[in-house]
């Protein structure tokens, strides 16, 4: 039996070259992919509002950091909804929001991340996450709030840091609209990038509360398939709303009444 004639060491040293050249593409892919992802993440639009916003105050972490926060105390609300907003966001965008979820019954708690509205620093992941974490503790510890009647809420960027907080702290409930899996699969679909950023669906696995998931139907900035696998992937007992025609961030705006129905009802269904 003849023995297989050994590559010769020409070829070798072009396969080990073609193998070097496509991990450093993939290493140069993965670092851009990072810088990019930053600036679509976190884009910090200038501030929206001033010293006069209604509920305004400062909240100051164990770390030393203060964070710019609004609080709507209601005094016939049995939840307090903590509302992490979007990426292109800060407080002054969204007191009309704060303000119906007010209206609607519940207290309210927001947060401004760094580099969002009067809240210093530079916006990053860490940031977001810090901040979340700050909410948490303020509506828990100065405010008094028993974690379970706690309801984070987070919308689009902000769905990763209330999942972020539901991962590792007892809440009453978590709500996301219109938010990712995580930030890399909004563009690629699938986790193709080495090092994921914000992976909502993989710390889905350590929430342990009741979950709430709306989603538009015709969002083109975060398809509907990233609510639906953080639906798949969220504990019993959940609920979701698809809302047809729905774009991105427009789902209370097209559900109209249902949607408030339907957070009344979840809200009810807590224990």
């Amino acid at each position: 039996m003849e023995n297989a004639t050994p590559a010769k060491p020409g070829a070798l040293r072009r396969v080990l070259r073609a193998i070097a050249t496509l991990a450093g593409l993939y290493a140069l892919a993965c670092i851009g992919a990072r810088w990019l992802s930053t600036k679509l993440l976190f884009p910090a639009p200038p501030p929206s509002y001033g010293a006069d916003l209604r509920g305004l105050l400062t909240v100051a972490a164990a770390d030393g950091r203060t964070y710019a926060a609004v609080h709507l105390p209601n005094p016939i609300a049995r939840q307090l909804v903590i509302f992490f907003h979007g990426n292109g966001e800060d407080l002054g965008i969204d007191a009309t929001r704060l303000e119906k979820f007010r209206g609607a019954g519940f207290a309210v708690l927001a947060i401004d991340y760094p580099g969002y509205g009067l809240t210093g620093g530079n916006a990053s992941e860490a940031g977001l996450c810090a901040a979340a974490d700050a909410a948490y503790a303020y509506a828990t510890g100065p405010l008094g709030w028993a974690p379970e009647r706690v309801i984070l809420y987070g919308l689009s960027l902000g769905g990763s840091a209330a999942v972020w907080v539901a991962a590792h702290e007892r809440v009453g409930g978590l709500v996301l609209e219109s938010t990712f899996t995580s930030a890399y699969r909004v563009i690629t679909g699938w986790p193709l990038i080495l090092g994921e950023r914000l992976p909502s669906i993989s710390r889905m696995k350590r929430v342990c509360c009741p979950v709430f998931v709306l989603h538009g139907t015709t969002d083109d900035v975060i398809g509907i398939e990233h609510g639906k696998a953080l639906f798949a992937a969220a504990p019993q007992p959940k609920r979701f709303l698809w809302v047809d025609g729905a774009g991105h961030c427009q789902v209370p705006e097209v559900a109209g009444e249902s949607y408030w129905r339907a957070m009344a009802e979840f809200a009810a269904s807590l224990p």
